[in-house]
């Protein structure tokens, strides 16, 4: 198992929801952390709350906008300037943009491919070369179940996390294949019931996850994530329901899988009726 405490984190998308439970549960265990979001005043509001009850946490904040190269390059360099190293890098920065194909216009399809996938993969390579050098760390992607499977209404989204899966296997083989100390992971969440996009949309009257994808807590992403770094584990599914059957329904036959998610009206969640944005 590996070793947590001593270690320095980036985390983006720091500021709210499930990066917010990921500082704290990594404080919790002596990492040292670097917090990264658009927001200043946001990122300080969560140090504040993390040091307020765990004093001896070393947490760094820097405003990040994370499809920025030049923002990208700076939360590196003051991280290593600080800290002297980059042993896990959780990529968890995103944002949901709910629409139907036909209301959708470029450059939202852009912002949501820049967010949630090109800037993950980016930032991913820069972290990967002070890895490589150091010879440890380890790189989580948070991704979701709609990385696995399609629902309807959510066609961007949706790419955009079956892209930053199958990112991060390619990337996971890679590095096995060279024997390299660094690894990766890919975390799947269902819909997560206190915080986040699901939670948004609830709280302004939004219809509720189907019984078959079930709810889970922010609280079990953020163990999912440690685990995965720990055990190094390919990829952690988050969900109360056993979804593995369902995705292994849909590998055997696509059509059914297709039938059973629209019977269960997985589709109603991502419904609008005009185009909305929704930080994940």
């Amino acid at each position: 198992m590996r070793e947590l405490s001593g270690t320095t984190a980036i985390i983006t998308g720091a500021s709210r929801g499930i990066g917010v439970e990921i500082a704290k549960s990594l404080a919790e265990r002596k990492v040292r952390i670097v917090l990264a979001a658009r927001s200043a005043e946001a990122l300080e509001a969560v140090r504040h709350d993390i040091t307020k009850e765990q004093t001896q946490a070393q947490i760094l904040t820097i405003p990040t906008d994370i499809t920025d190269p030049n923002a990208q390059a700076h939360l590196v360099e003051q991280t290593l300037s600080k800290f002297g190293t980059i042993d896990l890098l959780i990529n968890n920065a995103g944002v949901v943009m709910l629409s139907t194909s036909e209301q959708s216009m470029l450059r939202n399809i852009e912002q949501t491919i820049a967010v949630n996938l090109t800037a993950a993969m980016t930032l991913t390579q820069r972290v990967l070369s002070v890895m490589l050098e150091q010879n440890r760390g380890h790189i989580v992607n948070v991704a979701s179940l709609s990385g696995l499977f399609g629902v309807g209404g959510g066609e961007s989204y949706s790419a955009t996390k079956h892209g930053l899966v199958g990112f991060t296997r390619s990337l996971r083989l890679s590095l096995k294949v060279r024997k390299s100390s660094v690894s990766a992971s890919v975390i799947c969440p269902g819909f997560v019931k206190e915080v986040g996009m699901y939670a948004d949309r609830l709280s302004s009257g939004g219809n509720r996850a189907p019984f078959i994808l079930g709810t889970t807590s922010v609280y079990a992403v953020s163990c999912a994530i440690i685990r995965a770094i720990e055990h190094d584990l390919p990829e952690v599914v988050v969900s109360p329901r056993p979804i593995r059957l369902l995705l292994a329904l849909t590998a055997l036959s696509p059509r059914i899988g297709e039938w059973v998610l629209r019977q269960a009206g997985a589709h109603h969640v991502f419904e609008v009726g005009e185009y909305e944005q929704v930080p994940q």
